[in-house]
């Protein structure tokens, strides 16, 4: 791995990677990570031939499934982005309101899950929420999010 990338220290956030490092109260900028970032950087990590890349994509995964299942189990939403800075809550910033159940959250999720689903855990001790329970709530919960309001 660069010394760039672990030098830029986004590697030690436990909610997701930034977008960026720039505090602008823009919605692309930090504190937001969304979706599609996670999956690229996880996806590029865990191709490269380095065991440690590879234990650091699924480092990465595990925090990003995490995130999204500790909102999911408050909120009974998934959302397009999180503040990464705080709890990984729900983002801000931009133009809008953050989304909920927004569909390339969900896919991130869905394709973590699948990938490393073996491994994942949700950081509970509950029973329930072992790997594929926790694929099959958050597949409920998309398919019940498609039914009408």
């Amino acid at each position: 791995m660069s010394g760039t990338f672990q030098d830029s220290q986004i590697l030690t956030y436990q909610y997701g990677i930034p977008t960026s490092l720039q505090n602008t109260g823009q919605q692309w900028d930090f504190p937001n990570a969304w979706a599609p970032l996670q999956d690229l950087v996880i996806r590029g990590l865990a191709k490269s031939p380095s065991p440690r890349a590879q234990e650091v994509a699924f480092q990465l995964a595990q925090n990003w499934v995490r995130t999204n299942f500790e909102v999911y189990s408050r909120d009974s939403a998934m959302y397009e982005k999180y503040d990464i800075s705080n709890g990984g809550q729900p983002g801000g910033g931009g133009e809008y309101e953050v989304q909920e159940g927004f569909g390339w959250t969900n896919g991130v999720v869905l394709m973590l899950l699948e990938h490393y689903g073996d491994r994942l855990s949700s950081g509970s001790q509950t029973v329930f929420l072992q790997p594929h329970c926790l694929t099959a709530a958050l597949l409920l919960s998309l398919l019940l999010g498609l039914l009408p309001q």
